[in-house]
């Protein structure tokens, strides 16, 4: 009787691939749209069965992650940002300006400036170089005459005031 060439190839239960899966999901829902994470998986795990010889990759775990990462560079390749666009009405604004959002903006910058208002003076100014000057920790460091430690705290606070807000408007 012959031997069976199905028992040369690797078992997936010799690779333990399932133990990497987790893993990969996570990996790959960070990086793509959810409706393509099992199709990645898939796409990794049958290139890890189709290695060779997978005893002589020392490091698995990362070996797998690498494939991961060509996998999603390829698909960003298929799905190229330069494809035809059939609609192209549809790319410009979302939206048009109405009066009604209009009033919801300004309404949104009025709640914005009166946290703002309630801000320590030297919080308020922090936040307000940073933003709208745009200026960097450091060089508002040096302007005000304290750490950047400080310069963080101060943004810190001011960022926990604004976003509290949000969460209160909501």
């Amino acid at each position: 009787m012959a031997p069976d060439p199905r028992q040369a190839r690797p078992q997936p239960a010799q690779l333990d691939l399932l133990a990497y899966e987790p893993g990969l999901r996570r990996y790959f829902r960070r990086r793509a749209p959810v409706a393509q994470v099992d199709d990645l998986v898939q796409e990794v795990f049958t290139r890890l069965l189709g290695l060779r010889d997978p005893a002589a990759v020392q490091d698995l775990e990362r070996y797998i992650f690498v494939v991961a990462a060509s996998v999603l560079a390829r698909q960003h390749r298929r799905n190229a940002p330069w494809q035809a666009v059939d609609d192209i009405e549809g790319l410009g604004p979302p939206d048009e300006v109405t009066p009604e959002r209009s009033l919801i903006g300004k309404q949104g910058v009025e709640a914005m400036l009166a946290v703002l208002d309630q801000l320590s003076p030297r919080t308020r100014h922090v936040f307000l170089l940073h933003r709208f000057e745009e200026m960097t920790y450091q060089r508002i460091a040096r302007e005000l005459g304290i750490s950047v430690s400080a310069v963080e705290k101060h943004m810190m606070a001011a960022l926990k005031a604004l976003f509290l807000r949000e969460g209160r408007d909501r």
